[in-house]
């Protein structure tokens, strides 16, 4: 377990909606795209999660305080991943000509970022922690007793 600083998850979460709303109602499938990118950038390396990097850069202290908990990154890594990777399937959908399952990808990942944001319940980190229970996701340091 490290520390996580949950401030900097919800405001990738608050990012996430803000801006897949705003695509919606601009109408811009390459906000959509934009926000996809920044999501999985971010997966690849937390040093590249442009929102979070907004916490921790300008907000942090200033605006918002650290809630830092023990947890693990994996999981929210892992939930980031998948909302990128639904947000450009759907930024490919809209740019396909298929704007109503493009939209309901992008609000699907907006939904379930607000319900995070909201309520704490990470469906990413549900579905992370299952396929690990089921052996479909092998964790770092498990077969030594480590997470």
């Amino acid at each position: 377990m490290r520390r996580v600083d949950h401030n900097a998850l919800r405001t990738n979460q608050a990012c996430i909606v803000g801006f897949t709303v705003l695509a919606f109602l601009l109408d811009r499938p390459w906000l959509v795209a934009a926000v996809a990118l920044v999501l999985l950038a971010g997966t690849a390396h937390p040093r590249l999660a442009l929102f979070q990097q907004v916490y921790h850069r300008w907000l942090k202290g200033r605006v918002l305080r650290p809630d830092e908990r023990e947890d693990d990154p994996a999981p929210h890594r892992f939930a980031q991943g998948m909302g990128g990777s639904v947000l450009l399937l759907a930024a490919l959908s809209l740019w396909g000509g298929y704007t109503v399952p493009g939209w309901f990808l992008a609000w699907l990942v907006a939904v379930l970022a607000a319900v995070n944001l909201w309520f704490g319940f990470c469906t990413g980190c549900f579905v992370f922690y299952q396929l690990s229970r089921l052996g479909v996701i092998r964790r770092r340091g498990a077969a030594h007793g480590g997470p």
